[in-house]
């Protein structure tokens, strides 16, 4: 099995894809929070109607993701970094429209 075959797949990309913004969450809210408890911050975000907000620019290293896969030609994995990128995209809009 040749490493491209064994990346070029829609698990990977979409895996990645969901990984990525939920660890950028969490890096995010540990560096904003840095004088409160991370629990009270994530309170004060919703409280104060910002975690569409938070969300939305917690997708952004999915573009990097995405960029990386198409320089390689892994397209599968391309295809499963965008589903993911949608995912998360409802995530936001579901998150806006019922906080």
């Amino acid at each position: 099995m040749t490493s491209a075959s064994k990346y070029n797949k829609l698990i990977i990309g979409l895996s990645l894809g969901i990984i990525a913004p939920a660890i950028t969450l969490l890096i995010f809210t540990f560096f904003k929070s840095q004088s409160t408890n991370v629990v009270h911050y994530l309170k004060f975000v919703i409280r104060m109607s910002l975690m569409s907000n938070v969300l939305s620019l917690c997708a952004l290293p999915n573009l990097a993701i995405f960029y990386f896969f198409i320089n390689k030609e892994y397209y599968y994995s391309t295809r499963g970094v965008i589903l993911a990128t949608i995912i998360w995209g409802a995530l936001v809009v579901i998150t806006r429209y019922t906080t």
